[in-house]
C-alpha cells in the first residue's frame, strides 16, 4: 500500500477544516450541557416545590389529627362529668330509697304491732261475752 503524499498546504487545509469542526462540536456539546444543567436545576425546583408541598400537607394533616384529638379528649371529659354526676345522682336516688325503705319497714312492723294488739284486744273480748252469756267453748270431744 501506497502512502498518497499530501502537499503542506492540503494538510494545512484539512486540519483548519478538522479544527473548524471540532470547535462546532465543542460548542454544541457546550450548548447540550448547558441545556442539560437548566433542565436539571429547573427538575430540581420543581422537587424541592413539591417536597415543600408535600411538607405543607403533612404538616396541615398532623394539625388537623391533633385537633381532632384534641376535640375526642373533650368529648371523653365531658362523658366522664356527665357519668360522675349520673353516678351522684344515682347514689342520692339510692340513698331516698333507702330511707323511705326504712320508713316503711318501721311502719309496717307498727302496723303488725297495732294488728295484733286489736286482734288479741277482739279476742279476748269475744271470749269474755261469750263467758258472760254462759256459752263453753268447745272441747274436743263428740
Amino acid at each position: 500500500m501506497a502512502e498518497d503524499h499530501v502537499s503542506r498546504d492540503e494538510h494545512r487545509a484539512d486540519m483548519a477544516e478538522l479544527r473548524s469542526e471540532f470547535k462546532e462540536e465543542i460548542a454544541s456539546l457546550r450548548q447540550e450541557i448547558t441545556t442539560l444543567t437548566k433542565t436539571m436545576e429547573a427538575n430540581q425546583q420543581t422537587m424541592l416545590l413539591r417536597f415543600e408541598q408535600a411538607d405543607q400537607r403533612h404538616s396541615d394533616l398532623l394539625a388537623m389529627m391533633n385537633q381532632r384529638f384534641d376535640q375526642v379528649d373533650q368529648r371523653f371529659n365531658q362523658m366522664e362529668q356527665q357519668r360522675q354526676a349520673d353516678r351522684q345522682e344515682i347514689n342520692q336516688r339510692f340513698v331516698q330509697h333507702e330511707t323511705r325503705l326504712g320508713s316503711m319497714e318501721n311502719w309496717m312492723r307498727t302496723t303488725f304491732v297495732t294488728v295484733a294488739v286489736v286482734a288479741v284486744g277482739v279476742a279476748a273480748q269475744l271470749f269474755y261475752t261469750l263467758m258472760r252469756f254462759g256459752l263453753k267453748p268447745p272441747t274436743g270431744g263428740p
